[in-house]
């Protein structure tokens, strides 16, 4: 690991100066959200914003979403539509500068693509408490952002969020807070902290090294952190992978949780004028093997456990209800094909607990997902 802390130390030594932001002198009332989204994924931003705008915003002052990469051609059509779709959110939208930009897709590293936006939205906030909101996260109840910021408010806490982070062995008792759902007092840190501080790090924590996520080393000199309480993991959907099993499918690269794509296709579903799943239910009923065949690509699911079926249905099914009051035929009928398709072709082993015990019961048609 001294390694990988040398090396991106070193890195973050260069953007340090390419990245800064200044202190919020007199904030403005009200809350902001950050939401970093990739480029090549943005057909599935509006989407996104679909769950936001069903929430409370009545005190949102900017939603501010950065995209991974410098300016694109084909940029002012793509912002001008999805500011026509959505005319109610108080939207900006913000790329990569050409020179920092440029550096960290040559790093080409999630966890620096992340930073970085993170970092540029809290810049440009004008409100005293942000909340950094993940593209592959989708709110399910009307009070999920006025939740953290009530909790940053009302305890004065500096961070506020849903829940703890248990990436590279962090427990619960670390508490530290995971950055896909982190509401943050932006005052006090553009007061305290550079935007380069705020960056993932190989740090210590309690005595122990770990390779931390976005300001988690800077939660970690704290005490004024907590969870918000009044909102909880079952008040979203996190679709956890969901950016990299899109780009590697999408480049014909291997990528290990395959059943992640049904949960790109439902999504995909949901900005299309005309809904693919009915095409897609039929090509699973009609399948012959453990192989489908989508936008000219395949993806093989014969080493997808059948289990997998019921944490999709689990998924959607809130998904739907927070959308559209409830699950479509459409949709039942294609959570449906895909638990038939996994019978046929996934693996139905039984799964068992570390201690030999029977978690999973083939005969029984139903279960968990498959750890």
């Amino acid at each position: 690991m001294d390694g990988q802390k040398i090396k991106r130390d070193v890195l973050k030594l260069l953007l340090s100066p390419l990245v800064r932001w200044s202190p919020l002198r007199d904030p403005k009332p009200g809350f902001s959200i950050v939401l970093g989204s990739p480029w090549a994924l943005r057909h599935l931003l509006p989407v996104n914003l679909e769950f936001v705008a069903k929430t409370d915003l009545q005190h949102l002052h900017r939603l501010h979403i950065v995209f991974d990469r410098t300016v694109r051609d084909g940029a002012d059509s793509f912002i001008k539509n999805i500011k026509s779709h959505f005319p109610q959110l108080p939207l900006t939208f913000r790329f990569h500068s050409a020179v920092a930009g440029s550096l960290v897709q040559r790093i080409n590293q999630s966890k620096f693509y992340a930073s970085m936006n993170w970092t540029l939205g809290i810049a440009q906030c004008e409100t005293r408490y942000a909340v950094m909101h993940d593209f592959d996260l989708y709110p399910l109840v009307p009070h999920y952002f006025s939740a953290m910021v009530d909790a940053l408010r009302n305890r004065a806490l500096k961070f506020s969020g849903v829940e703890y982070t248990t990436f590279d062995g962090l427990q619960p008792d670390h508490r530290l807070i995971g950055t896909w759902a982190l509401a943050i007092d932006v005052a006090w840190l553009r007061q305290n902290y550079r935007p380069i501080d705020c960056f993932h790090a190989v740090e210590h924590v309690a005595g122990r090294r770990f390779d931390l996520d976005a300001f988690s080393h800077i939660q970690s000199k704290t005490q004024q952190r907590d969870l918000a309480n009044t909102v909880n993991v079952n008040d979203m959907a996190h679709v956890r992978n969901l950016v990299s099993t899109y780009l590697r499918f999408s480049k014909g690269q291997h990528f290990d949780l395959v059943w992640r794509l049904h949960h790109m296709w439902y999504l995909e579903s949901l900005s299309a004028p005309v809904s693919h799943l009915p095409a897609l239910t039929d090509m699973m009923d009609q399948a012959t093997s453990a192989q489908l065949i989508v936008h000219g690509q395949s993806a093989d699911f014969a080493g997808t456990h059948v289990t997998c079926a019921n944490v999709l249905r689990e998924q959607v099914t809130p998904m739907e209800i927070f959308l559209h009051g409830t699950v479509r035929p459409e949709v039942k009928d294609y959570l449906a094909a895909f638990e038939r398709f996994l019978w046929k072709y996934g693996k139905t082993d039984p799964i068992l607990s570390a201690d030999g015990s029977l978690v999973w019961d083939p005969k029984k048609r139903q279960g968990t997902e498959q750890s």
